[in-house]
């Protein structure tokens, strides 16, 4: 057996290229290991490989350049819990089932872990809780599933990780590990210094507020609502959710004149806002203790890394610090990194609209295992050292509030009042009106859209829209 490529996750690209080069060593066929890694909440813009500073998030940065970056990827859904399902099965959450929180993947639907499994992969998942745990049956195919505490972080699950791979290390089999954290998920705040890097002399109304995740759910544009009360829904398994009407209701709520108020000016407004960029780095810093890991454990040079979010994070762009309330570009793109031992290019940037549909068909496609049928996204493994991937071009979102949206990476459509599995969602899509459609500019940053006519837009662009979202819709129908 040749020599493999070794390119050390602790060195430069460059210096990792020339070492490589000068061993002359062949790179396998595939790799002997896979890890998929969801930041859980993290939004794009807010990494360097994707337009924030250099010091936003430097493990990222380094992937970035050393591997092959999606610039243009969209999340099926603004929730973890059907945002992971649709990245498992490579299937829209409504192909699963009604969009609500009693969604899970259905017995026997094909998942990327059951895929491996079948192939002889050892499979194992190491989840942070929340709307990933146990009970929402997302656990389908692996081998093992080890879930850690509610809104758990990378402190807790990468140890967890650690000792999975460590016993995976000593044998022969080749693997995949899901590993997951919720360090970007509010509330943000942080332990020791990371909890106040962006502001560290702030002193305002939010100071001791933060630390409470349903603080976030009462801001509306400028204000807190401190007395807004909160409802909860309970699903077939007993799990308590926060309503998803709640920012209808806390618009309502605003309105009325006898409530309490707390104005936010610009620096709590900037301190919350620096919490959130503050929880990327720790999330960051976190992904490179992991990396070191795989590196202690001598799997660098036969496994791939894949990085990738299930949903971004609104932060005032649209009146609400959440994600659950719209399917804009800031709920909805999401980081999409590549990183090979034995990639023929570094650095390769791809402007195509891809998907979290995507992950499942582009791992088993590197692993060399059929993708079964019954996945709707596109196997990229075979542009990651550049060329065409050929993706369809537009990306399709679901959300629980009976919403759905489609975007080319320029223009996006939203089509709302209907659910995502009825004929009629269908009828509005094929037509829409002002009375249930918007339409989009969202060729800028997230938080930038600016609102059209349906009739100012170019009918090409409208009609390639409609059929990108009938055609994703399309693509779940049993013939």
């Amino acid at each position: 057996m040749p020599p493999v490529c070794r390119r050390p996750l602790k060195l430069a690209a460059t210096v990792a290229v020339s070492i490589a080069a000068g061993l002359g060593c062949a790179p396998p066929e595939r790799p002997h290991g896979v890890i998929v890694i969801s930041i859980d909440t993290l939004r794009a813009d807010h990494t360097t490989p994707y337009g924030a500073s250099g010091g936003a998030t430097p493990t990222l940065a380094r992937l970035a350049a050393e591997g092959t970056v999606f610039e243009r990827t969209y999340a099926q859904a603004n929730e973890t819990l059907f945002s992971h399902a649709s990245l498992f099965t490579s299937q829209l959450p409504s192909d699963l089932g009604p969009v609500d929180y009693d969604l899970t993947i259905p017995d026997g639907t094909p998942t990327l872990a059951s895929a491996l499994s079948s192939a002889g992969w050892k499979t194992g998942g190491v989840v942070a809780g929340g709307h990933l745990a146990r009970v929402f049956g997302l656990d389908d195919g692996f081998d093992t599933y080890t879930e850690g505490r509610r809104w758990g972080s990378f402190q807790e699950t990468a140890p967890m990780a650690g000792r999975w791979l460590a016993d995976v290390a000593e044998g022969d089999d080749p693997f995949m590990l899901f590993l997951h954290s919720y360090d970007c998920h509010a509330p943000y705040t942080k332990p020791h210094v990371f909890g106040r890097m962006a502001t560290p002399g702030h002193s305002g109304p939010m100071l001791d507020r933060v630390h409470d995740s349903l603080t976030y759910e009462k801001i509306h544009n400028d204000t807190l609502y401190p007395d807004l009360p909160l409802g909860q829904l309970e699903n077939s398994n007993g799990a308590r959710i926060l309503t998803p009407q709640v920012h209808a209701e806390l618009a309502a709520y605003s309105r009325q004149k006898d409530v309490s108020r707390v104005t936010l000016g610009a620096d709590d407004q900037a301190f919350l806002k620096g919490l959130y960029a503050s929880s990327v780095l720790y999330a960051d810093l976190w992904l490179q203790v992991v990396l070191d890991q795989i590196d202690d454990l001598g799997l660098t040079e036969t496994t791939t890394i894949i990085v990738v979010s299930d949903h971004g994070e609104g932060l005032l762009d649209h009146g609400y610090f959440n994600h659950r309330d719209s399917l804009h570009d800031s709920a909805t793109q999401v980081p999409f990194i590549v990183w090979r031992p034995d990639a023929e290019a570094r650095g390769v940037r791809q402007r195509e609209v891809t998907q979290l549909l995507d992950v499942a068909p582009t791992v088993l496609g590197l692993a060399g295992v059929d993708v079964p049928e019954t996945m709707q996204g596109t196997d990229l493994s075979g542009c990651l050292d550049g060329g065409r991937c050929g993706t369809p071009g537009t990306a399709y979102s679901e959300a629980v509030l009976e919403m759905v949206s489609v975007t080319d990476g320029t223009f996006r459509l939203t089509v709302t009042g209907a659910p995502a599995t009825s004929d009629a969602l269908d009828r509005r899509i094929e037509a829409p009106a002002p009375a249930f459609a918007d339409l989009y500019d969202a060729g800028g940053p997230p938080g930038s859209e600016t609102s059209l006519s349906l009739l100012e837009l170019d009918a090409a662009i409208l009609a390639r829209l409609i059929k990108g979202a009938t055609a994703a819709r399309a693509a779940g129908d049993t013939p």
